[in-house]
């Protein structure tokens, strides 16, 4: 078992702010932060213990005593994603960089939860030892599912795809399944958390909303540096905008598009090789979908003036590469007279949104503070409590 590090809530808002900067000095960190000098080199030391991060020199050409900069020890921690499209699953080993170390693509022949649960199992753990990673490196597994949950949050409610998933077992079976921790969340929010995290290049876009395009049209939101879910897990689905049964800017709509125009395409991974005879398909696909998706995002603008708004899932990049430049290729009316709709962008995490957010997760409970509650915590004033001696 994984023994996740016990992190203060100061020395979570530090290492946030390293994942987030991708190479600070400690000056830096005093001032973002708004910690003492001294408390920051406090604070510091015992990440270094950790090996949470190093410090190097900046050799960026300046002349003079290079100043250090902060940088997190992407090898240190490890963590697996799982996500899931209609004939096979992705499973994914990725570092504190988010960058995929090793992945798995496998078919999913069964009906039973508690035997995909297995395969992903064994699949991790063949990728760890080729990896030489010890399982007490890895800090848990994310399980991205294709569904939503019901009022009670132990119950997954399935993309009507995933069978499997359908009898409210699949949350206990993914949990019973590994001997790490797991953690279990929807497409869109685990491909949400993964953008904030991982595809900033050193500018916090909060609020986020993800856009997901995957079998139905899903969403996330990362709201004051923490996933928004809502009362239920469920927030964020601007798939409600387009009825069941009319067309939709939905994955499993292009595949249909494509199925009846002659080219069938079983899932999304064969959309990497389109035949140049549906590309007129695609096209028509795209364009109509596209201007459903204006409407998506000024609704998310409205609701959540995001910072951002991002678009991406289970499509290949340039689908939605071509999705966003016909959501912006006509003005978008904003929410209200004078307000404009928030930026629009394409996902820097590609096809693999779902997989590497997912894996995400684990290192989102561990290091940063929107996992944590923001008062009453022990570890408030950046000092892990004296561990109590057992009487005897």
């Amino acid at each position: 078992m994984a023994a996740t590090p016990e992190l203060s809530l100061n020395e979570r808002r530090l290492v946030e702010l390293i994942f987030k900067n991708k190479g600070v000095a400690r000056v830096e960190l005093a001032q973002l932060s708004g910690m003492t000098g001294a408390t920051v080199t406090r604070l510091i030391a015992s990440l270094l213990d950790l090996g949470l991060i190093t410090e190097e020199p900046d050799r960026s050409g300046a002349q003079g005593q290079p100043r250090r900069l902060l940088q997190l020890q992407a090898r240190r921690f490890f963590a697996a994603g799982v996500t899931f499209s209609v004939t096979r699953m992705e499973v994914v080993v990725i570092d504190l960089s988010g960058s995929i170390l090793a992945t798995r693509s496998m078919e999913v022949l069964t009906g039973r939860p508690e035997e995909v649960a297995e395969a992903a199992q064994t699949a991790v753990d063949n990728m760890l030892a080729e990896l030489s990673i010890l399982k007490s490196d890895v800090l848990g597994i994310g399980v991205s599912v294709p569904g939503n949950f019901g009022t009670a949050s132990n119950l997954l409610k399935a993309h009507p795809f995933f069978p499997a998933f359908e009898d409210g077992r699949a949350i206990e079976a993914f949990q019973k399944a590994f001997d790490v921790p797991c953690h279990v969340e929807n497409d869109g929010t685990s491909a949400a958390l993964g953008e904030y995290v991982f595809a900033s290049e050193n500018v916090v876009h909060d609020p986020l909303f993800f856009l997901h395009i995957g079998h139905g049209v899903g969403g996330g939101a990362v709201i004051d540096g923490k996933p928004y879910g809502g009362a239920h897990g469920n927030a964020c689905l601007p798939g409600v905008l387009y009825p069941y049964d009319q067309p939709r800017p939905s994955g499993q709509d292009l595949l249909a598009n494509l199925k009846k125009a002659g080219f069938h395409l079983r899932d999304f991974e064969d959309m990497g090789a389109i035949p140049p005879a549906a590309h007129s398909t695609v096209s028509e696909w795209i364009r109509r979908a596209g201007a459903q998706l204006r409407q998506s995002v000024r609704i998310a603008t409205a609701f959540f003036d995001p910072a951002r708004i991002v678009v991406g899932g289970r499509l290949p990049g340039d689908l939605n590469e071509r999705l966003v430049e016909t959501i912006l290729s006509v003005p978008i009316e904003g929410p209200s007279r004078g307000l404009p709709t928030a930026p629009v962008s394409v996902s820097r995490l590609g096809v693999h949104a779902s997989a590497v957010g997912a894996g995400c997760v684990p290192f989102f409970r561990a290091f940063f503070t929107g996992a944590v509650a923001n008062s009453g915590s022990t570890y408030l004033n950046g000092r892990r409590p004296v561990p109590r001696t057992p009487a005897t």
